[in-house]
């Protein structure tokens, strides 16, 4: 089925499974219960479907992968990837420990608004000595300055935010008090690491699996992130309260096609336009307003049409050869056919080939191929 009713069906059984969780301390339920629960949500659910969906998270597949986490790339699998565990014995469901990792991570809220309990997540990493999440930390600290900062100058660019706009006016002072206490939080962070190197504890940073001046490193690029932002949110406050609507409408580039078609440019303004380009040379093939002409039809304009007449005087046109030939041996062949039919040698020997001393042997080879030229009556030769 391409309708999306088994994926759909699959989150409604985790949500389920889920609830039942929190309600029962992830205890199993069974069949019958998760099928009320679900049909609450969709109903005229079908039994088998439900079951179908079950199996298939239920399912495990072994996955093969490369442990890095010893120095060492170690081949390891796993095979507990199912996110739903069923009984033996009887037809009961619960969410395996993949399950509930799925939905947290799914259920993830990213958003800078949210990056201080972040920020403060870290510290408490930190104070725990527990460094190895502390990258994870980071990173996600990053992606959500990183991607905050895109989003709302793409805002503002498209001129979506004004003075008057709730993003101005709620989300960017929101935004800067969220600045002003993640830095504060970073700060802390970074002292904390600062005194895991002193002297007093040499002996444990051997006992780490990473660096600690890495992990500072690491922490105070999340600062410089966060300060870079900040110099940011201040430059777009002030575009955003400048922001005006354009009066000039947006260039309709189907137009300027259309009217390229229409009339190409000449080659001088094609040219000029090159030029502006600067030194160029061109490597390959490049579009042209020419590659469509005779292509596409374009109506063409109603025009008076005028016939035009060449009045020019004491032009003489040349006469035609076989006129002149007709009229001067025209008369002495018919008579000669008169008699009987005429050899060409006999015609070579009257000279009836030769015009005004030049030759003219096609003028008398036309009078055998068409002797109705001769006259109205057709002649025998």
């Amino acid at each position: 089925m391409r309708n999306g009713h088994y994926l759909d069906l699959a989150s409604l059984v985790l949500d389920s499974l889920r609830e039942f969780a929190h309600d029962s301390g992830n205890a199993f339920t069974g069949f019958d219960a998760l099928l009320i629960a679900v049909r609450e949500r969709s109903s005229g659910l079908d039994p088998d479907d439900l079951r179908y969906v079950l199996n298939v998270l239920a399912r495990p597949t072994e996955l093969w992968t490369i442990d890095r986490s010893g120095g060492n790339a170690d081949l390891v699998s796993d095979k507990q990837t199912n996110l739903v565990e069923r009984t033996h014995y009887a037809d009961d469901y619960r969410l395996t420990t993949v399950g509930r990792s799925a939905i947290n991570l799914a259920s993830n809220i990213g958003s800078f608004v949210y990056a201080e309990g972040d920020a403060l997540k870290l510290l408490r990493a930190i104070e725990a000595g527990d460094f190895a999440v502390v990258p994870a930390f980071c990173d996600g600290l990053l992606d959500a300055i990183r991607y905050a900062s895109i989003d709302l100058r793409q805002e503002i660019e498209r001129g979506q935010v004004d003075s008057q706009s709730e993003v101005f006016k709620v989300k960017m002072p929101r935004f800067r008090d969220v600045i002003q206490r993640t830095t504060e939080l970073l700060r802390q962070a970074e002292a904390k690491l600062r005194s895991w190197r002193s002297s007093g504890n040499d002996d444990l940073d051997d006992t780490l699996t990473l660096d600690v001046f890495d992990l500072e490193q690491r922490v105070v690029q999340v600062y410089q992130a966060l300060e870079s932002f900040g110099r940011d949110l201040s430059d777009l406050t002030k575009m955003a309260a400048k922001h005006r609507v354009s009066a000039v409408a947006p260039t309709d580039f189907l137009e300027v096609a259309l009217n390229l078609v229409k009339r190409p440019p000449l080659d001088h303004q094609v040219a000029a336009l090159l030029r502006q380009f600067g030194p160029l040379s061109l490597m390959g093939m490049f579009p042209s307003p020419m590659d469509t002409a005779g292509k596409i039809r374009v109506a063409p304009e109603n025009k008076e049409l005028t016939s035009r007449f060449d009045t020019i005087a004491d032009v003489t046109e040349a006469p035609d050869v076989r006129l002149l030939f007709l009229s001067q041996y025209g008369e002495a062949i018919k008579v000669r056919l008169g008699t009987g039919p005429l050899p060409l040698s006999e015609a070579l020997e009257q000279g009836w080939c030769v015009l005004e001393g030049q030759p003219a042997l096609s003028e008398l080879l036309g009078v055998y191929v068409a002797p109705w030229t001769l006259g109205e009556h057709e002649q025998s030769v």
